[in-house]
């Protein structure tokens, strides 16, 4: 029994060792392969799209004669990704010693080794444009930023695309893998993250689109929110170009800029170029056979330009973005005789976005408005409720000696049907002036932008309104030059002042193919795009500290996008009377003027004198 149950012991002994040695000699050989997983791409923003694409897969040991080392293309990316292109991304190509074609019996020279060359933006771009089904994989927010995590079931190589939500940003394709673990024992595998790793970071560029302007001529100082006819405005466009590299085949990046009411100035040395300056990139480049190449071209006309930049020169970029600015000057011209004449200017960049699909591009614009204003023009604006209306800031009305009309003749507001007037004068006189003792006359700016040598003046007409147009925001002083036949000059000096106030507003817009339009079409493929801008909001004009007339407009009912909408427009009007009395005012200057009469005055108090005296003589 003492034998029996030392046996026992032992027995007992060595089952549970070997209950512990099973486990650990199952570990070395797990039935599971052992792959990156999940995995991750970060650095993305809120409201992106992503999608895997798995482009390699392992395969393991077979007899298909397409795989490398294990590994193989998936369809569609086999088309592309043939085995050589695969041997060359994936391990590269051996030195090989020289020898013989065993059947052409050539000479075959030796080759030197080449190391697998990974995924280049050629590649990237090439099998972007091949993708068609992928995995939708939503993104969460990780700190700062957001990441999209793919739960893969096995080893290989996946593209990420990410369609951005913000039309300003574009991705390049990303390349995330999950290879098989050398050290676990699996034969013939290949590392495909020397390169790629199961986590990436989604690289993107930014693309900015600003159009500024300035005028160091305002009258008002406003900085070119309002302006006059004459005035000549700087312009400057800033936007970034992407990294598109060998990407995109034929990638494409082409900004255009419109003006309304303004003509683009022309080179002062060259009056065969237009003076559009593009600064931050080179003016050539170099192509496949280093030769020189125009990087950009300018097509230009009196109402815009647009440059386009060349294709070749857009697939050398690989900074993240690259800089431009483009300067200009334009003339703002005298199109029409309206209350307000709005300068609208906007560009607009359409470029390449998505490697899928290179043919597609993107949009995005900005615009800056500009405001001339005119007082008591014909026409007040183009909306229905107010069409073919006249505004009335000031009226010239004749009276008598005790200040009543001359005539029965009644003017109604044709905005503001409870303000009229009677006896209009027709045939009065005024100018305008920039100071306060009439001694400056204000003179409107030649077609060219240069200095004008004109006096402004206006003359009343049968409803008794002047026209002074084309005038920026500010101070003027008005004053009478010449009474109407029969009626006394009225010297007191008027200051009139226009107040211009402006609002930025957020402007959505659809490009239906050849222009911009305020409401998405019904059908098509329209671009959307979204912008701030600033626009007019209201004007005032007073005369003499008197708010004769007040124009609010409603922005966010525009029947196209910026344009002033006077149909939603609050007007009201109290026009300010200017008087002529009726009567004979002496000349002063001009032939004799009242020198006559002194000169006849002065003899006759002679002649009285010389009387007098030749009494007083005769007397004695």
């Amino acid at each position: 029994m003492k034998h029996l149950r030392k046996l026992l012991t032992l027995v007992v002994a060595l089952v549970m060792t070997l209950g512990l040695v099973a486990p650990t000699m199952a570990e070395e050989t797990p039935k599971e392969p052992d792959y990156d997983k999940p995995l991750k791409v970060t650095g993305l923003a809120e409201g992106d799209t992503v999608k895997f694409y798995q482009v390699i897969k392992w395969v393991g040991e077979t007899t298909d004669k397409s795989d490398v080392s294990g590994w193989k293309a998936v369809s569609p990316f086999d088309t592309y990704l043939t085995k050589d292109k695969l041997t060359a991304i994936l391990v590269g190509y051996p030195a090989t010693p020289e020898g013989k074609d065993p059947e052409t019996g050539e000479t075959i020279p030796a080759k030197e080794a080449v190391p697998a060359t990974g995924i280049t933006s050629e590649i990237a771009g090439e099998l972007a444009k091949l993708a068609k089904t992928g995995v939708d994989v939503a993104t969460a927010k990780d700190g700062e930023t957001y990441t999209a995590t793919y739960q893969n079931e096995e080893a290989g190589m996946w593209m990420v695309l990410v369609t951005p939500k913000d039309a300003g940003t574009i991705y390049n394709p990303v390349f995330v893998s999950a290879d098989y673990n050398k050290d676990k024992g699996h034969e013939g595998n290949v590392a495909i993250n020397d390169q790629y790793s199961g986590d990436a970071v989604a690289k993107k560029s930014s693309i900015p689109l600003t159009k500024t302007a300035k005028n160091d001529a305002d009258y008002n100082k406003d900085n070119a929110k309002t302006t006059a006819v004459g005035d000549t405005v700087t312009f400057e466009v800033t936007t970034a170009i992407p990294a598109y590299g060998n990407v995109y085949a034929d990638p494409h990046f082409v900004l255009t800029d419109k003006l309304t009411d303004l003509k683009l100035k022309k080179d002062a040395t060259d009056d065969t170029k237009y003076d559009v300056v593009v600064s931050g990139v080179p003016a050539t480049y170099k192509d496949a056979e280093d030769t020189d190449q125009p990087t950009y071209t300018i097509s230009a006309t009196d109402a815009g330009y647009s440059v386009t930049f060349a294709p070749g020169y857009l697939k050398t970029l690989k900074a993240p973005v690259t800089n431009v600015k483009i300067t200009y000057k334009a003339i703002v011209i005298d199109t029409a005789l309206k209350a307000v004449n709005e300068e609208d200017n906007e560009v607009y960049i359409e470029f390449s976005h998505d490697p899928n699909k290179q043919d597609d591009y993107k949009m995005k614009k900005d615009s800056t408005q500009h405001y001339t204003f005119s007082i008591d023009a014909e026409g007040a604006g183009e909306g229905d409720k107010v069409k073919g209306k006249k505004t009335s800031e000031v009226v010239k009305i004749g009276v008598n000696a005790d200040g009543t009309p001359i005539t029965e003749t009644t003017e109604t507001s044709e905005i503001t049907d409870t303000e009229k007037w009677t006896g209009p004068l027709e045939g009065a006189e005024f100018g305008l002036f920039t100071d306060q003792a009439c001694t400056t006359p204000y003179k409107a700016k030649n077609a060219d932008g240069t200095p004008g040598t004109t006096a402004m003046t206006a003359t009343t007409g049968a409803d008794g309104r002047m026209n002074f147009k084309g005038l920026d925001a500010g101070t003027y002083y008005l004053k009478e030059l010449n009474a109407p036949a029969g009626y006394v000059t009225n010297s007191t000096v008027h200051t009139i002042v226009i107040t211009a106030e402006t609002e930025t507003v957020e402007v959505t817009e659809w490009w239906n193919g050849t222009e911009w339009v305020s409401e998405k079409p019904a059908s098509g493929t329209a671009k959307e795009v979204t912008y701030e801008t600033e626009v007019l909001k209201s004007y005032k004009v007073t005369i003499d500290g008197q708010d004769t007339a007040t124009y609010t407009f409603k922005n966010e009912k525009k029947t196209n996008s910026t344009d002033i909408d006077w149909e939603t427009a609050e007007l009201v009007e109290h026009p300010f009377e200017l008087e002529n009395t009726k009567g004979t005012e002496l000349p002063s200057t001009g032939g004799m003027g009242t020198t006559l009469f002194y000169v006849v005055g002065t003899l006759l108090v002679l002649g009285a004198g010389v009387v007098l005296v030749s009494k007083r003589r005769i007397t004695e």
